[in-house]
C-alpha cells in the first residue's frame, strides 16, 4: 500500500516530553513534502493554538483540531469544517463540574479558546501546569469563561474541564455518561466533550475527503485514548514508544518514543517506503 496522509498527534507525539518539536520531525516532515505526501496535525487543541507552529513547521498545511470537530488549512488561515456541541449539554456539563470539585475551564468556539486568567494560574494543581504559558499566549483571556460559554449565541466545538482531584473528574464523568456528547478522560484529571460521532477518526476521514485522498492510503500516529479512533480509522494505525498500552493494542505497529525520533521513524518507515 502506497500511504500518502499522515496524521499526527500534537502532545506525547509530535511534541517531545519538554513540548517541542524535535528537528529530525522537522526533516522527516521536510522530505514527505517534498516527495508530495501530505502531513497534517491532529489534535485535541483548537486552531489558534496549532497555527502557532506555522513558521517552525511550513510544510503543514492541514490541522484536525478540537478532537476531530475543526478541520483547518494552517496555510489559508481558515477553517473548512466545523461542527459544535449542542447548546443544553453544555449548560448540563457546566452545571455538573461546578458541584464536583475545583477545575478549570477551557472553552473553543471558531479558531480560538476562551478561559480566565485566575483559573489558568490554577494549571500546576489541576494537572495541566505544562501548559500554563501556551494558555497565556493563545487564550483569549475573558472574565467570565462560563459566561461564555452558557451563551446560546456561542458555538462552542469542544469544552474541557480540568480538574484539580482525578476523583472529582471521574465523578463528573460518571453523571454525564448519559449525556448527548462524548466525553474523553485525558491529562492527569481532565474531561474533553465533543459532539456525538466526532472524534479523530471522523477528523482524519473528513480530511482526507477534502485532499481526495481514500483512508486506506493514510497513516494516524498517536499516544494516548483520544487517538484510538484514528489509529482505527486510519489505513495504518502507529503508536509512539511511550503510548498507552491501549493506543498500543488497537495499532498496527509501534515506533520510538517521543523523545526518541518516533515521528521521523513513522514518516521515513512507512509514509515514504
Amino acid at each position: 500500500m502506497a500511504y500518502e496522509l499522515i496524521a499526527l498527534d500534537m502532545d506525547g507525539t509530535l511534541l517531545d516530553s519538554r513540548k517541542h518539536v524535535l528537528p529530525s520531525s522537522v526533516d522527516a516532515i521536510a522530505e514527505a513534502a517534498t516527495a508530495g505526501k501530505k502531513v497534517a496535525i491532529a489534535t485535541g487543541r483548537c486552531p489558534k493554538m496549532v497555527a502557532m507552529y506555522k513558521d517552525q513547521l511550513p510544510d503543514v498545511r492541514y490541522a484536525i483540531c478540537c478532537a476531530g470537530a475543526v478541520v483547518y488549512d494552517i496555510a489559508e488561515g481558515r477553517v473548512l469544517a466545523e461542527l459544535d456541541i449542542d447548546h443544553g449539554v453544555v449548560t448540563r456539563a457546566l452545571r455538573t463540574a461546578d458541584e464536583e470539585g475545583p477545575y478549570i475551564l477551557e472553552v473553543t468556539a471558531g479558531e480560538g479558546v476562551y478561559m480566565q486568567l485566575d483559573e489558568i494560574q490554577m494549571s500546576p494543581a489541576c494537572g495541566v501546569g505544562a501548559y500554563q504559558q501556551l494558555y497565556l499566549d493563545t487564550s483569549e483571556l475573558v472574565e467570565d469563561a462560563h459566561a461564555v460559554a452558557l451563551d446560546p449565541a456561542a458555538r462552542i466545538s469542544k469544552l474541557n474541564f480540568h480538574f484539580a482531584h482525578v476523583e472529582d473528574r471521574d465523578r463528573c464523568h460518571a453523571r454525564l455518561a448519559d449525556a448527548d456528547v462524548v466525553v474523553t478522560d485525558c491529562e492527569a484529571s481532565s474531561l474533553e466533550f465533543t459532539r456525538p460521532g466526532i472524534d479523530k477518526g471522523t477528523g482524519l476521514a473528513e480530511l482526507a475527503r477534502i485532499a481526495g485522498i481514500d483512508m486506506a492510503q493514510t497513516i494516524a500516529v498517536g499516544d494516548a485514548d483520544n487517538d484510538l479512533p484514528m489509529l482505527r480509522a486510519a489505513g495504518l494505525g502507529v503508536a509512539m514508544g511511550n503510548a498507552l498500552p491501549e493506543a498500543v493494542a488497537t495499532a498496527d505497529v509501534q515506533v520510538a518514543d517521543n523523545d526518541h525520533g518516533g515521528v521521523a521513524e513513522a514518516i521515513r518507515r512507512y509514509l515514504l517506503a
